[in-house]
Parts: structure tokens; C-alpha cells; sequence
């Protein structure tokens, strides 16, 4: 379940630093190599994004690993 909560939180970040920078799922996709489908599945939880995906979407949204993740420690079991 801690997992769950993790993997919604990083995609609403996600969601919400590309919808600042007005961009679209499409165009975040294409600047890291992925679909828009995928982008979608990170943003609404559906997908787990791997580490080195992280670092992508970060420098993709101009924006940090830890900004995306900050606080989310407490949420990871023990």
C-alpha cells in the first residue's frame, strides 16, 4: 500500500510541474523518449517510474529528483 501512495504522489508532481510549464503529455514524452501513454500511466499511478526514468522526467520538467520526491520518505515502510 505505501508503494501505492508513492507511486500517485511522484505522478501528481509530475502532472503538476508539466501543467506549469504548459506542456503537454505528448511533448514530455517525445524529450524523454517515451509516449505519451507512458507519461500518462506515470502521472495517474497506473506505472512505476524507474530511477533512471526519474532523472529524465526531472531534467525533462526542469526541475530536481528531490523537488519531485521531497517528503515522500514517511511513506515508505519500514
Amino acid at each position: 500500500m505505501d508503494d501505492d501512495v508513492v507511486r500517485c504522489a511522484v505522478g501528481q508532481r509530475l502532472r503538476l510541474r508539466r501543467r506549469r510549464l504548459g506542456l503537454t503529455q505528448m511533448e514530455v514524452g517525445a524529450r524523454c523518449g517515451v509516449t505519451f501513454q507512458q507519461i500518462q500511466k506515470y502521472e495517474t499511478g497506473a506505472a512505476t517510474v524507474s530511477v533512471s526514468r526519474l532523472l529524465m522526467l526531472a531534467a525533462a520538467l526542469g526541475t530536481s529528483v528531490e523537488d519531485l520526491v521531497r517528503g515522500l520518505q514517511h511513506h515508505v515502510g519500514n
